[in-house]
Formats: C-alpha cells, sequence, structure tokens
C-alpha cells in the first residue's frame, strides 16, 4: 500500500472517531433537554402514547436511542409520541407507556421524632 492510501485511510478512521465522540457529545448535553422536555409533558397532562408509531416520527427517548426521530420500525411497541391525556386511548392498537415515578424518600423514625419535638 503506498502513502497516499495510507494517508486516506487515516484520515477516514479520524474523521470517523471525530464524529463518534462528537455525537455523543451531543447526546450527553441534550440529556437535560430530554428530562426538561419529560417534566414539561407530563405537568402539561400529556402521556406518552405508543403502538402505532411510524419510524422516524417519534418523541425521545426509548431504550434502544436517546433521541426523537430515530425510530426506525413502524409499529414498535416501545416508540411514543406524546399525546393529551384521553387522546391515545381513541386509537385502535396503542397503549399508554407508564412513566416510572420517584419513590418517596423514607423517613426515620428518629427524624420524625425530632421534627415534632
Amino acid at each position: 500500500m503506498n502513502n497516499n492510501n495510507k494517508n486516506i485511510i487515516k484520515l477516514a478512521l479520524g474523521t470517523t472517531l471525530i464524529l463518534g465522540l462528537s455525537q455523543s457529545a451531543f447526546a450527553l448535553k441534550t440529556q437535560a433537554e430530554i428530562e426538561a422536555t419529560k417534566k414539561a409533558q407530563e405537568a402539561s397532562g400529556n402521556v406518552k402514547c405508543a403502538g402505532r408509531i411510524l419510524a422516524g416520527l417519534n418523541d425521545c427517548p426509548t431504550s434502544l436511542h436517546a433521541c426523537a426521530g430515530m425510530g426506525d420500525v413502524d409499529a414498535d411497541p416501545e416508540e411514543f409520541i406524546w399525546m393529551p391525556r384521553g387522546s391515545c386511548e381513541k386509537i385502535v392498537g396503542t397503549h399508554i407507556i407508564k412513566t416510572k415515578e420517584k419513590k418517596e424518600k423514607v423517613v426515620k423514625k428518629e427524624e420524625k421524632e425530632k421534627k415534632s419535638s
């Protein structure tokens, strides 16, 4: 292999590495935005409606990806869109994905006694 081909391969590998790292950084950067969107949607009474979503039209995230529009299969049971409460149930073949609620902090008996005294 001549020097020119080696340089082209190094350039291609370097570009692939840089693109991969920058995309990972972008995904990490938007995690706060994902959480903010989730909280805003839940606060407005919207639910995650899944079951009949077309590929590429999903809202984010799922266990397979972290961004909207990355679903690659029609009607994946995990892909969802946010819909107003009551709307999803009217569409045949859909279901609501329940959001996991954070467990309340268990207060120890001693802490309760300190607060009451």
